[in-house]
């Protein structure tokens, strides 16, 4: 008796729940396919209609562009998702689109093939900078809250054969829509489309999924592939082989620095006045291969050329580091970034710095380049064959600045403390930025001295960055943006080359020709340049793009 008097109240109270808070309202699949194609087109597209208006003479043409591209979105979400996979698909483009929308509208990055290999190269330390408080909200607001909307509504049921007539007159409707409204106009969007990439490049989630699809069939046609041999011919020239102590060669692949914002290239800020006081040779004018070191860094180690690279053409040869092997040349990779993109697999010697790293540098779970430094000093003190030595940097891989750099080197303030560059001016990310440069500075004249200040090998060093970075101009942030449309400071990039006093007598180097040989440089000249610094023959070496080929000093 108790016991049912007990139970008794709780029956009335469930059989009182909202039954649309259980199971939601009923609408036809058509229509619940065009409200998530209308949220897309709507919320997850500001960069897309900010551009197409300022590109398009009349809001008429925005309008029928914008409606075309909405045809497209109705057709991408109901050609993938008949069926039982309609809401699996909406949630995934919904989440997509929430996603990428927000690096495209808040940073200016483009989701394109590109990108999406950076991403899938990337380390957790690297990409965990990039999720922040406004990301977190903005994907709650544009992807979850849809998505549970779309998951609680319920879809009116039908046989199977009217679902499947429903569902291929969607795709079809949809398409002829967006060819009807293309072609409506078709001289005046063609024209567009040819001459603003840009344009599609910012539509969301059309740009991201082709994206993904260009990277899907890139990597597999550059399956089980077979490296060919390059500078199999390659040997110590009569200068090296005559040294009498080994050559070291000490390569800086540096991350993310801009030329712009470089004290030696007659920038406003003194943000290399330790380089500046060891004269070292500043080449101003440079041009990087790509603009994302998954791009720009195999292509500055291989022979192609920025014109002829392409991933697939660059993992079917050898690269620089082979050809200095070839040689009889020790080479060695130490990184303190993303890796070293295949580049050494065949020497052997990679090396990573933050494994398990020192707490004086690595305090905040990622390591400052001055790691390097105690290293360089115990290799060079053990040294006894001739090497080139590859230091990969962190640099100034934003967007956590603050990080890249001790506290002692916030020299330009206030500084950006955080990734979450909204709740930052551009000037504070500037300052942040230059503070890395500051640090980069101080890190290669420490090297300098180090090399300078030993006795047991003949010492050069080079500096060169893999890419350069946007800093809030034009919209832009960050870099990765398509080489097609890249401003000049994600492209042009700091390069220094110090030669120690042991290396041009042993050489016969006139430094005033080289320094006179740095007008219209580029990626291109690495190769080459590299083995020219270190004597190298061999028929890889293109001596028209090499710096040091004219500019030697013969013995009297």
């Amino acid at each position: 008796m108790t016991s049912s008097l007990l139970r008794s109240p709780a029956a009335p109270r469930a059989g009182l729940r909202p039954t649309l808070l259980r199971r939601g309202p009923v609408i036809p699949a058509y229509a619940l396919t065009v409200l998530v194609a209308l949220f897309i087109m709507a919320a997850d597209n500001r960069s897309f209609w900010a551009r197409a208006g300022a590109i398009f003479d009349n809001p008429v043409s925005v309008m029928q562009f914008g409606a075309a591209l909405f045809a497209l979105t109705l057709f991408l979400l109901s050609a993938f998702g008949p069926g039982r996979l309609q809401k699996p698909v909406l949630v995934f483009l919904l989440m997509l689109s929430a996603v990428t929308s927000y690096y495209m509208d808040s940073l200016g990055v483009m989701i394109d093939r590109d990108m999406i290999q950076n991403a899938m190269t990337t380390t957790f330390n690297e990409s965990r900078h990039l999720i922040t408080p406004g990301f977190l909200l903005h994907v709650a607001l544009f992807g979850l809250l849809p998505s549970l909307a779309v998951l609680w509504l319920r879809v009116t049921p039908r046989r199977f054969l009217r679902r499947l007539l429903g569902w291929g007159g969607m795709v079809l409707a949809s398409l002829a829509l967006f060819a009807g409204l293309i072609l409506s106009d078709f001289k005046t969007f063609s024209a567009v489309l040819r001459e603003h990439k840009e344009l599609v490049g910012s539509y969301q989630p059309g740009a991201p999924l082709g994206g993904a699809v260009r990277y899907a069939k890139m990597m597999l046609k550059s399956r089980d592939v077979t490296v060919a041999p390059l500078g199999a011919d390659a040997v110590k020239g009569p200068r090296l082989a005559a040294a009498k102590k080994p050559v070291l060669t000490v390569l800086v692949v540096g991350e993310t620095a801009r030329a712009q914002n470089f004290g030696l290239n007659g920038y406003a800020r003194d943000t290399t006045p330790e380089l500046a006081a060891r004269g070292v040779m500043a080449f101003r004018d440079v041009e990087s291969c790509g603009t994302a070191t998954a791009v720009s860094m195999p292509c500055m180690f291989s022979t192609l050329g920025r014109e002829g690279y392409s991933y697939d053409k660059g993992i079917r040869q050898e690269n620089l580091l082979d050809v200095l092997h070839h040689a009889g040349v020790a080479v060695e990779w130490w990184d303190n970034n993303t890796g070293d993109k295949g580049l050494a697999a065949r020497i052997g010697k990679a090396r990573s710095m933050d494994e398990p790293g020192d707490p004086a540098f690595c305090g905040s779970g990622e390591c400052t380049d001055g790691i390097f430094l105690a290293a360089l000093g115990e290799a060079v003190a053990g040294m006894t064959e001739d090497t080139v030595l590859v230091l990969h940097q962190i640099g100034s891989h934003g967007p956590a600045y603050h990080l890249r750099y001790p506290p002692e080197f916030e020299r330009f303030t206030p500084a950006c403390q955080t990734a979450e560059f909204a709740e930052c001016s551009v000037e504070e990310i500037r300052n942040a930025y230059d503070n890395t440069i500051l640090y980069t500075d101080h890190v290669l004249a420490s090297a300098i001295d180090l090399l300078a200040a030993q006795d047991r090998v003949i010492p050069a060093l080079l500096y060169i960055s893999d890419h350069g970075e946007s800093l809030g101009e034009d919209g832009l942030y960050l870099h990765g943006a398509p080489r097609f449309m890249a401003p000049e400071t994600q492209t042009r990039v700091p390069m220094v080359l110090w030669l120690s006093e042991a290396y041009r007598r042993s050489f016969g180097v006139d430094p005033d020709c080289v320094a006179a040989r740095g007008k219209g440089l580029s990626h291109d000249n690495l190769f080459p340049s590299v083995l020219g610094l270190m004597d190298i023959t061999t028929s890889a070496r293109r001596e028209d793009r090499d710096l040091f080929a004219p500019c030697h000093i013969e013995a009297s």
